[in-house]
């Protein structure tokens, strides 16, 4: 098991150099990396007010209640796995993102960009969910080559904002059902 999580650790820290160093040498994409790492949730967000725009008030609060959950979540697990961000711990790190010195794993912009993301393809929005995956993915691979997350920790995120998203879904679901059968009386 040790041999595993070892092997599972090499495999995160090298991934975690290829795409940093890759995005050190090539300028487009150092300047795309760190859009999408800076900015990346600020445009999901900007499509959460399009989602109220359009009147799709539900899909706004289920995501919504999904970035909150996920954020629990993500709080809980901030308490109990203190990882340093990468370039904490090596200094050879190339990082070109604004970061905080809080814990590395989960990605907070990864579990807020697939909450939303996930809830907004569950509630039936099937092009601008797709949409929220292609900019979640950016995300968080931009917040890996911008120096500021493991592999791991987007990967984290994104099973976080996932789970959240689908949970989130699932109340709000349960929450139109129970109004529908006791608004009738």
């Amino acid at each position: 098991m040790d041999s595993l999580l070892n092997n599972l650790r090499y495999l995160d820290r090298k991934s975690f150099f290829y795409l940093n160093d890759f995005a050190r040498h090539h300028y487009f994409w150092r300047q795309f990396f760190y859009f999408f790492a800076e900015y990346g949730i600020i445009l999901i967000i900007l499509c959460l007010i399009y989602l109220v725009y359009k009147h799709r008030i539900n899909a706004f609060f289920a995501a919504t209640l999904s970035m909150i959950v996920s954020t629990f979540v993500s709080f809980a697990i901030y308490l109990f796995l203190q990882r340093p961000r990468p370039y904490v711990t090596y200094a050879e790190v190339n990082k070109f993102a604004l970061h905080t010195s809080v814990n590395s794993f989960p990605s907070g912009h990864t579990f807020l960009a697939f909450a939303i993301a996930t809830t907004v393809l569950l509630y039936g929005h099937k092009k601008l969910g797709i949409l929220f995956y292609a900019v979640a993915i950016l995300t968080a691979i931009s917040r890996v080559a911008a120096g500021v997350h493991y592999p791991s920790d987007v990967i984290g995120g994104a099973l976080v904002g996932i789970i959240s998203g689908i949970l989130a879904y699932w109340m709000m679901e349960s929450f139109e059902k129970f109004w529908e059968e006791n608004s009738a009386e």
